[in-house]
């Protein structure tokens, strides 16, 4: 039988730009190390722009407060509240904050191809 599971967080990594991010903290949440995928959560202040990220893995970005603009891959979009934004391995990404409060972010990323 699957039970449900409480996430644990790291402690709070704040960056040079502004951005504090908190990633799920595999060691102290139960199961953690098998899933196939790995989570944050992040927030980056008002006017703040991320340092530019790429990685090989995939990357799906939930926007949970606050307005901005993705920039990816030579295209940028305005985001907000309730949008996703996927991103594909060893694709360079960032995310100004163009509102007047912090914008938080929730991130998921994973290994292989996308389905």
């Amino acid at each position: 039988m699957t039970r449900p599971t409480r996430i644990a967080y790291q402690e709070p990594e704040p960056y040079e730009s502004g951005m504090v991010i908190e990633e799920v903290a595999a060691d102290a949440t139960p199961g953690a190390p098998h899933w196939p995928f790995r989570a944050s959560r992040f927030e980056v202040p008002p006017g703040a722009t991320t340092e530019l990220d790429i990685h090989d893995v995939a990357e799906l970005w939930l926007v949970r407060s606050g307005h901005g603009t993705v920039r990816s891959g030579g295209t940028t979009l305005e985001v907000g509240p309730g949008e996703m934004v996927y991103f594909a391995g060893r694709v360079p990404h960032q995310v100004t904050n163009t509102g007047a409060d912090a914008m938080r972010l929730f991130s998921v990323w994973w290994n292989g191809a996308p389905a």
